[in-house]
């Protein structure tokens, strides 16, 4: 594993795009007719974006938290098709990713869930239906996260959940605690997550592959702090039962996380969740299978609310 440093920090939250690559991401996508019905939204000051698909406002609300590196307009056929079955789905945009302010990937667990929160706040005025949070990949770190804090959260879905408590290997296990004591001395210090993802392997096949690895907004460089804090992150579910339902769904073929972990992680866990094995799908289903996903989605919810 051949690792770089960028020891500058990305304090600019500015984005040097083309329109003409943003348009030919969107058509490798296929997202146009999904995001033509999108409201776009700014929470906390105007910090946060965030991306609305309406149902009906005393419909369920789904907050949905993208996975490491990318922001909701790239799962734009999956929150649509899962608005159309009877919810109302809004993707954000975490901080210093996507379309939200802040320095390029740069953010803590705990800052997160605060921009959370208020955005719950505003959602509780316009909508009055059940409140839930679906996080995909590391985004089910932060839903977990979200519902420990806020109460109004009634269901937690995560697509795959990453246990700090629980490491997969020894490799994680070193690897997290190098993090974290690499952090105390270089936080803005940035590791280029390709060192140890192999992002053309997971996107291998997808037709819009190398649109995604070219996209200026997806971050493919984090602070070192970011990592450490997520990697650091104690989960409360280890040791407490809460109101909240909650699952986890993992794709047969996880090219991440093996099927297993998820095993172990929901037989080691004290706060109850149920598992849900998706048969023949791997890590990428958002995008490989948004249809899919988002029936999936759209069942477990419906019985958990």
């Amino acid at each position: 594993m051949n690792i770089a440093f960028n020891w500058l920090s990305m304090t600019s939250d500015t984005v040097n795009e083309d329109p003409v690559q943003r348009a030919k991401l969107r058509q490798k996508l296929g997202l146009e007719p999904y995001l033509a019905r999108r409201e776009v939204l700014r929470f906390v000051n105007d910090e946060i974006h965030a991306e609305l698909y309406v149902y009906d406002e005393a419909a369920p609300v789904i907050l949905f938290l993208p996975g490491i590196g990318t922001y909701s307009e790239l799962y734009a056929e999956c929150l649509s098709n899962l608005s159309d079955t009877g919810f109302n789905v809004i993707g954000i945009d975490l901080r210093g990713h996507g379309y939200s302010k802040g320095a390029r990937g740069d953010y803590r667990v705990d800052q997160v869930v605060r921009d959370l929160v208020q955005i719950v706040d505003a959602l509780s005025e316009r909508f009055q239906g059940p409140i839930g949070v679906y996080g995909y990949s590391i985004g089910g770190l932060l839903a977990v996260a979200l519902a420990e804090q806020d109460t109004r959260i009634q269901s937690v879905l995560c697509g795959t959940l990453l246990v700090t408590e629980i490491a997969p290997d020894v490799l994680h296990q070193f690897g997290w605690a190098w993090t974290w004591g690499t952090s105390l001395f270089f936080p803005a210090a940035r590791l280029p997550l390709k060192s140890f993802i192999d992002y053309d392997q997971l996107l291998s096949g997808h037709p819009a592959g190398r649109e995604i690895n070219n996209d200026p907004r997806i971050v493919f460089d984090y602070p070192i702090g970011t990592l450490a804090s997520l990697f650091t992150h104690a989960s409360g579910v280890a040791k407490k039962v809460y109101p909240f339902k909650s699952a986890i769904i993992h794709g047969e073929h996880d090219e991440v996380l093996p099927y297993e972990y998820s095993e172990q992680v929901v037989k080691t866990l004290r706060h109850p969740f149920e598992l849900i094995k998706v048969p023949g799908e791997g890590h990428m289903i958002p995008w490989d299978n948004p249809k899919q996903l988002s029936q999936v989605v759209s069942d477990w919810f419906k019985r958990s609310f």
